[in-house]
């Protein structure tokens, strides 16, 4: 794809997309007003993958205690995989022909997917939390650029503003002070770059493979390698924590298909921008459930990128009335 006509042929014109087995890849759709539509359904399905990915990360401190991290990424990916495995076989996909179709971008996918989960986790354990979570908020800047570059997206001036307006909400609200470790932060940083490449590869990957296989491929290569690396140390959870990690696992399942059927309906530099919620989302339930305070800075941080979000959204209601 070449330029923005050729981008708006793909996703504003072209019919949906059936193949030979009957099962359709991409909800391409007809004309501009179903297209807008596609494109809100879109920011709605990304805010509920935001909440859904906070609620895991309640259980996720509560469960820290007691479980190590690739325990924890284990149960994350094993539920997704079991629930995507029943997706997969209720729709009579073939799993290999799609995993075929999905080539390149497919195994991108799924493997910068949970090497920017193994850097985070690792950077989340050898640095201040602060400092770790600023820096992963890059990344929907980087999914933005690389749409831009390699999908042909259209970098508006309104994406980049409130782009921009998110990084700096999330700076308030988080306080991060870059006084840890060096190789950590890098860890971090490096942790956002993949994982905006994973997006990107998912908005591309939507062209020729059905969500549910790319749910599966993601959910599988991660549980087989998280599985492996947690062996050395693994721990037999008490019932309670055992819990939990099902918990983990339940919401981190429906983050990840929120999320994958968002990147389906909408370009992808389109609803990036959608994941900052996740910080106010955060912020919420650790006052509510983890009696972590609200600070000043919080309250006014998550103002900033709520106002840069709607910012968005009514951008984007006025170009559908238009």
């Amino acid at each position: 794809m070449g330029s923005e006509q050729t981008t708006g042929s793909v996703f504003r014109s072209s019919a949906l997309i059936s193949r030979a087995d009957g099962h359709a890849v991409c909800c391409h759709i007809k004309g501009e007003t179903d297209y807008e539509k596609q494109k809100t359904k879109a920011i709605y399905l990304m805010l509920v993958s935001s909440l859904s990915f906070s609620i895991m990360q309640v259980f996720v401190k509560l469960s820290s205690e007691e479980v190590g991290t690739f325990e924890q990424t284990f149960f994350r990916n094993l539920v997704s995989l079991i629930i995507a495995a029943v997706m997969v076989r209720r729709e009579n996909l073939q799993v290999f022909q799609e995993i075929k179709r999905g080539g390149w971008a497919l195994w991108g996918r799924s493997f910068f997917g949970f090497l920017g989960i193994v850097l985070f986790f690792y950077a989340a354990g050898h640095a201040r939390q602060a400092d770790v979570a600023m820096l992963n908020r890059a990344s929907p800047v980087f999914v933005t650029l690389l749409a831009g570059i390699f999908l042909k997206e259209k970098i508006t001036p309104v994406k980049i503003a409130s782009t921009i307006l998110c990084l700096v909400g999330a700076y308030i609200a988080m306080q991060p002070s870059f006084d840890s470790n060096p190789f950590p932060l890098l860890a971090a940083l490096l942790a956002a770059v993949v994982s905006g490449m994973a997006y990107t590869m998912l908005s591309y990957c939507k062209n020729f493979t059905h969500p549910s296989a790319i749910i599966f491929h993601f959910s599988a290569l991660s549980t087989v390698c998280a599985g492996l690396m947690m062996l050395p140390n693994l721990v037999i959870p008490s019932p309670k924590v055992f819990v939990m990690l099902l918990l983990i696992g339940v919401f981190a399942a429906g983050g990840q298909f929120f999320l994958t059927y968002a990147y389906q309906q909408a370009p992808a530099s389109e609803v990036s921008i959608y994941q900052y919620s996740g910080v106010v989302f955060t912020a919420v339930f650790s006052y509510a459930f983890l009696g972590e305070t609200l600070s000043k800075s919080s309250i006014i941080g998550g103002i900033v990128i709520l106002g840069a979000i709607f910012w968005v959204f009514e951008n984007t209601r006025k170009e559908k009335n238009t």
